[in-house]
């Protein structure tokens, strides 16, 4: 039983976000005096294209859990790296403002300690959930074990979203859907002129999914974000990952995303604007930097649109034309033909491309779930276009594009 309040050494760390203080804390302790916040969709406005999020973690694997809990009986458990905190809020994201609930530092000639005044659960676990959800089933002794911890003091909302986000984004383990949406949290606070090319992915990618107007409406997955609220209706219907769409659009208009962002956030959110970013080799990298968000708008509706009425409303269930494959292969040739033609010619370019494939049964075994799958169907719309020819592919392939062409009557 833990006797409150409680006062643990820290170390202060001060980094451009802001200061974190640096604690050991006891799993069991820590396991009481915190809660996980999953995000969850809080509400949509459809005449602006957005929607507001509460939380900032993925939802809970028990399973994942269960796992981590067996390595933590182990003799050799350890884990070196720090939980993230958020201290100072209720759950669902409200500010705890009494005094005497909330967690404190107290200073001393240079030193400092965390003061956690009593048993209620005022901390918010931005990263490290799951390794703190494995002390709900291991052996209760190793509850006792020392946790390194990372604790902001009232950090807000938007700013633990980005943390989850810049820490998650790149791990394969952590689903990049959440990470992106969890990058796009604070869209509504923020000027457009200082959206990195991701960030205006993700608003495009809301947009496209919220719009009546858009071919994707209801068909891009918030993924594993639950978005009954947003479309009960389209139960059963076809899906497409967030991800695959904000990558799609971010490979539009730069060569780096993820470099872009970096130079953003050497900035002052105040001061971010795209036109100081660098030319690159992106098609549309002009229309980003001029801000013309519309017009590229236009344009992933427009192409789509056609793609839809080409391919989607006649394709089965199984195609792998309305699967991430496919959907990556169509932003291939999207990226194909802006980077011959003008934006405003682009459209009437490309739809004699994707019309030469319209027959196509996109459901063949052949067209895999796969890298290669996504390079198969690329490669039979722009060898049905005429767009290249069978000695432009590796040598090693010319059979298996010999043997689709005949399949279609080529």
């Amino acid at each position: 039983m833990n006797a409150f309040p409680i006062s643990l050494p820290a170390i202060r760390v001060s980094q451009p976000l802001g200061e974190f203080f640096v604690v050991a804390i006891k799993a069991g302790l820590l396991r009481s005096v915190t809660f996980i916040d999953p995000v969850r969709i809080a509400k949509a406005d459809r005449q602006r294209f957005f929607y507001n999020l509460l939380g900032a973690q993925r939802p809970s694997s028990i399973r994942r859990a269960k796992q981590i809990a067996h390595y933590i009986d182990t003799v050799e458990a350890a884990f070196p790296n720090s939980i993230i905190l958020a201290a100072n809020y209720i759950n669902f994201g409200v500010l705890q403002e009494d005094p005497k609930l909330r967690w404190l530092v107290e200073a001393n000639n240079g030193s400092y300690h965390l003061v956690i005044p009593s048993g209620e659960a005022m901390a918010s676990v931005i990263d490290g959930q799951h390794r703190l959800l494995g002390f709900d089933y291991c052996e209760s002794e190793r509850k006792d074990m020392d946790l390194l911890c990372a604790v902001y003091m009232d950090l807000p909302h938007a700013y633990q979203a980005y943390l989850f986000a810049t820490i998650n984004i790149n791990q394969r383990k952590v689903d990049k859907s959440l990470a992106y949406e969890q990058f796009g949290y604070n869209l509504e606070d923020e000027k457009a002129d200082g959206w990195s090319p991701d960030k205006l992915g993700v608003f495009l990618t809301r947009k496209l999914n919220l719009d009546p107007q858009s071919p994707f409406q209801g068909h891009i997955k918030i993924a594993p974000i639950q978005d009954e609220k947003l479309f009960p209706e389209m139960e059963g219907e076809w899906k497409i990952s967030t991800a695959a769409i904000v990558e799609g659009i971010a490979r539009l208009i730069s060569s780096a995303p993820t470099k872009d962002r970096d130079l953003f956030h050497k900035q002052s959110p105040l001061t971010r604007s795209r036109k100081y970013l660098p030319d690159d080799t992106s098609p549309l990298r002009d229309c980003y930097r001029s801000g013309d968000d519309d017009s590229l708008y236009s344009l992933l509706q427009d192409y789509f649109g056609a793609a839809k009425d080409l391919f989607w409303k006649s394709a089965s269930t199984h195609s792998y034309i309305r699967k991430t494959v496919g959907i990556q292969a169509l932003f291939d040739i999207l990226r194909y033909v802006a980077q011959e033609v003008e934006l405003e010619r682009i459209v009437e370019s490309v739809i004699p491309i994707l019309a030469a494939s319209a027959s196509v049964d996109f459901s063949d075994p052949i067209y895999q779930a796969s890298g290669k799958g996504r390079v198969l169907v690329r490669n039979t719309i722009l060898l049905l276009a005429g767009r290249i020819k069978l000695d432009d592919l590796p040598d090693q392939d010319g059979s298996l594009y010999r043997t689709l062409l005949e399949r279609f009557g080529v």
